[in-house]
């Protein structure tokens, strides 16, 4: 047995554990590509969008095997006693962040970077605000989970910062979804659809990761860490 922030788990928990971060970081990266995407696609750089593209689709792949690999191993097994559930929803979450940079990357087409309205807008300040936003939130759940190293009030400490990104991030989706509609007449249709669907796609990935914070506090609250 071995003490993780003053609780004792097993040798195959703690490689669970250590699963989780390996999960997250490969997270963070398909987030990070993401970011890179939307700098290329407003740039206007076909070739390094695509690379970014195919970036965010591998590693998304990858972590939802990790996310799998991890869940099987935790339901399958005599892990962690009354949080089992919980670490469960904590990799679901996790992974969901994947997901949104997936699907939100997948709404930045050619219509959309040909487009100089919508260039435009991804181009503009707010939406670097926005990404940063973004990649905050999951950098701050991701320190967040390696404060279970250090201690429960250290974890305590660190869980209100992915809340104030993701607060953040929220505030700037309303202005981006403002200045989308205010110069709609510029844009047709389609890509004004799709650029509030990315807005809002991409905004789950600050979303989600607050809601994976939400899942640490319930393992505080029942004693984990």
């Amino acid at each position: 047995m071995v003490s993780l922030s003053g609780f004792s788990i097993n040798r195959r928990e703690r490689a669970i554990v250590e699963g989780v971060g390996s999960h997250l970081a490969t997270v963070k990266r398909t987030v990070e590509d993401f970011g890179g995407l939307v700098d290329s696609v407003s740039s206007g750089d076909a070739a390094l969008a695509r690379r970014f593209f195919d970036d965010v689709m591998g590693d998304e792949t990858k972590a939802d095997t990790i996310h799998r690999d991890l869940s099987l191993r935790v339901a399958n097994g005599a892990f962690f006693g009354g949080v089992r559930e919980d670490i469960l929803a904590l990799l679901e979450k996790i992974d969901d962040i994947a997901d949104s940079a997936k699907d939100a990357s997948r709404l930045l087409n050619v219509e959309v970077g040909a487009n100089g309205s919508a260039i435009e807008l991804l181009r503009s300040d707010e939406m670097r605000l926005f990404i940063a936003d973004l990649k905050g939130s999951v950098s701050a759940l991701e320190n967040l989970i390696a404060a279970f190293t250090i201690s429960k009030k250290e974890v305590l400490a660190r869980v209100h910062s992915v809340e104030e990104f993701e607060e953040s991030a929220d505030s700037r989706k309303d202005v981006l979804l403002r200045e989308l509609f205010r110069g709609a007449s510029k844009l047709n249709p389609v890509a004004v659809i799709q650029l509030r669907d990315f807005i809002f796609v991409a905004d789950d990935i600050a979303d989600n990761a607050e809601d994976a914070s939400d899942v640490v506090l319930v393992l505080i609250a029942k004693g984990y860490g």
